[in-house]
């Protein structure tokens, strides 16, 4: 008699009160465990500038402005000389060069002895003069370094003289060239010039201008709505050194691997790594984990579907509502409907994410096995594949708003200044989407962010 009465009570509920209503599916809210967020390497470019007028200065005063002297043989020339300069005239001469000029002053007087006879002159002496009493003579020299840096960031040059020419026209005196040999006079004066410039050039130490920015990179970088963003620096490299004028100019490449948690790092800080071989990029990759809430989605889905009547021949069904759930690997669907049978239908189906159009659809959208059973011996129309073909086309989100958002705060977050003298400067070309899963209130989503990064330094 009991048996008699749940089998009657169940057959009043398939067919005489025509509402469906199967068992949920086996794997209902079951998730799989989530993947370790794999390390994306970031190439950033860092653009310094060092003013090397206050090195250039120094040299000029370690080397004296003017000085004299004289030699004074018995028989030929006897002279003597003074010869006074001006500072060091900076220029820039593009990749690794540097040039200074100086403007050299001179002047000489003495006399010509043609004929000596022991230590006394034999014959009349001739005197002379140029840059005494009149105007001094002048000069224009040019001298040029090359300069590279060392694996421990510091610069060393190479300075020779490449010109030292006469301005004012050359006076031969009893057929001397007085110019040439004043300017050879000068030659040692000048040598010790150089070496005062390799000198100071050699206390240029980078590291005073790269630690800081170093140092700042290494901190967390927040990003609402998605986490804090951490750069692992693997790799330093300084490009060619460029020389503008008396500026300084090159490029810092750091590659790092680019991370993206809920939860600060707080990650330890290095120290500054030895430089290697500089390649020019700025490319900017981050894997980052999102999330979608499942109420979002059904919203989307329940607007395509609003007043869609799914038919097959006289029968139909009008779905009035659906919930997502995770199912394993897939993602579950319950539906709600009324028409020519009321009830709930179980589904599943592979979520797909289409990076082009920032579409997600559902592929294989298939009835639960529990499902299924009761439709086969209630309603078999619905099993038909018009109604789940149509369903299936018509699950699909647009995540387009979902996604633009992202790059507006992805942007808005490397666009910002991280200290008075350090400014982040980014843009986000693309987000491609590469996981999805399901999870007990959303769906995972991992996403790669590609774009460019630099950093601009006072």
């Amino acid at each position: 008699m009991k048996t008699s009465i749940i089998f009657l009570t169940s057959l009043c509920v398939i067919y005489s009160c025509g509402s469906i209503k199967p068992e949920p599916p086996e794997n209902k809210d079951k998730t799989l465990e989530l993947k370790e967020i794999p390390t994306v390497v970031s190439s950033m470019n860092i653009p310094l500038e060092v003013d090397m007028l206050p090195f250039i200065g120094m040299a000029d005063k370690l080397v004296d402005k003017s000085f004299n002297g004289s030699d004074k043989p018995c028989e030929g020339l006897r002279y003597e000389y003074k010869l006074n300069r001006s500072s060091f005239q900076f220029d820039g001469r593009g990749v690794g060069k540097i040039g200074l000029g100086l403007d050299l002053q001179y002047g000489a007087r003495g006399e010509y002895c043609a004929f000596c006879m022991g230590n006394s002159c034999s014959v009349p002496e001739v005197s002379f003069q140029i840059g005494f009493t009149e105007p001094m003579k002048r000069a224009r020299i040019e001298v040029e370094s090359k300069i590279k840096v060392l694996p421990d960031y510091k610069l060393q040059s190479n300075t020779t003289i490449t010109s030292l020419k006469p301005v004012d026209p050359i006076k031969i005196m009893f057929g001397f060239d007085v110019t040439n040999l004043l300017l050879k006079q000068a030659k040692p004066f000048l040598s010790e010039a150089t070496r005062a410039i390799d000198s100071e050039v050699s206390k240029v130490d980078l590291k005073k201008f790269i630690s800081p920015v170093f140092d700042e990179m290494q901190k967390d970088i927040y990003i609402p709505q998605v986490g804090y963003l951490a750069f692992q620096t693997k790799d330093l490299s300084l490009s060619e050194l460029n020389f503008d004028k008396n500026i300084l100019k090159f490029n810092l490449g750091i590659k790092a691997t680019t991370m993206i948690k809920s939860s600060p790092w707080n990650l330890p800080k290095t120290t500054l790594p030895k430089l290697s071989e500089y390649k020019p990029s700025n490319g900017f990759n981050v894997i980052t984990d999102l999330k979608i809430d499942y109420d979002s989605i059904s919203i989307q889905i329940m607007e395509a579907l609003k007043g869609k009547k799914f038919d097959v021949g006289k029968n139909f069904i009008i779905i009035n509502h659906l919930k997502l759930f995770p199912a394993q690997e897939k993602l579950g669907i319950e539906v709600s409907f009324e028409g020519s049978k009321k009830g709930t239908l179980f589904l599943t189906g592979i979520p797909e994410f289409n990076n082009t159009t920032n579409v997600l659809k559902m592929n294989n959208l298939q009835y639960d096995l529990s499902t299924k059973n009761i439709l086969l011996k209630s309603a078999k129309w619905l099993l038909n594949e018009t109604i789940r073909k149509k369903m299936e086309q018509s699950m699909v989100v647009d995540l387009t708003p979902q996604i633009e958002d992202l790059k507006k705060t992805m942007n808005n977050a490397l666009n910002q200044t991280l200290n008075k003298n350090i400014r982040l400067e980014g843009t986000v070309k693309s987000i491609n989407i590469n996981t999805l899963q399901s999870r007990s209130e959303e769906i995972f989503v991992r996403a790669i962010i590609n774009g460019n990064i630099a950093v601009k330094v006072k």
